[in-house]
């Protein structure tokens, strides 16, 4: 298992890189031995008015630098004062939180499917399974919310980028452009992240095909650790339904047991 402790990172890059998005890069004295992607970050900010911290996706990650870098977009006040932290700024991070992507040893080919900033989660993934072949298959409201697209076509055989809008890429969902592919990739896993509405689209999508869908789930938290409760999600399992934590029993899940 990774060892799980709150360090004491170095901000090297906090940069804007698309409309209200920023790209943190943070290097620590160590990392854990196996970060896996999807797992996340709990970021302190330095200040007394803001006691929870910010969970993060592990976006990416370098052993020769020990370095992680997260992406987060700014929509409320403590990710507006994250986004005014400068280079050589220090803050606690805990990390690696949650389950992560574990692919099965049987997958050659994956699909990595994101749909706005849940695209941050899919570049660890290669990161961690170098061995894989990757299609990757983005979507965005429109050019400006586009992020990550460089750095997943180096990991990728092919990429596709979908805006709602038409003004970047294919116009139209990316769900559907996923589709319309699928029978002449024929994927082992498709890796998504994203909002529930597209796993509602990518489940009414994909339903002709015999083919895994593994998603990260998006949630509210409070603790990260398991034990307030805040980020429950209901899901399906032998019939039965229950609640499981985002945080500790995900936030990687199997779409078909997910509750939408």
């Amino acid at each position: 298992m990774s060892e799980l402790k709150d360090r004491l990172g170095e901000i090297t890059v906090n940069e804007r890189v698309a409309k209200d998005i920023y790209k943190m890069e943070v290097v620590f004295d160590d990392l854990p031995e196996n970060i896996k992607g999807a797992q996340f970050a709990h970021v302190k900010l330095n200040d007394k008015s803001h006691l929870l911290r910010r969970p993060f996706c592990i976006c990416d990650f370098d052993r020769q630098k020990n370095s992680v870098t997260m992406c987060y977009a700014v929509v409320g006040e403590g990710t507006k004062i994250l986004s005014q932290y400068k280079t050589g700024d220090k803050i606690k991070v805990l990390l690696p939180l949650g389950n992560g992507f574990t692919p099965d040893k049987s997958y050659k080919k994956i699909i990595l499917l994101g749909g706005g900033m849940g695209s941050a989660v899919l570049p660890a993934i290669p990161t961690c399974n170098p061995q894989l072949e990757y299609y990757t298959y983005l979507g965005f409201a429109n050019r400006d919310k586009v992020v990550l697209e460089k750095e997943l076509s180096k990991v990728s055989k092919e990429i596709k980028i979908a805006t709602d809008d038409g003004s970047y890429g294919e116009k139209g969902f990316v769900t559907d452009i996923l589709a319309g592919d699928m029978e002449r990739l024929k994927p082992d896993a498709v890796f998504c992240c994203g909002p529930e509405v597209m796993y509602k689209a990518l489940k009414k999508a994909l339903q002709g095909f015999d083919v895994p869908i593994i998603v990260s789930l998006e949630a509210r938290m409070g603790c990260g650790i398991g034990a307030c409760l805040v980020c429950n999600c209901k899901v399906k399992r032998k019939g039965v339904e229950e609640y499981a934590r985002v945080c500790v029993d995900g936030p990687v899940f199997k779409l078909d047991e997910v509750v939408l």
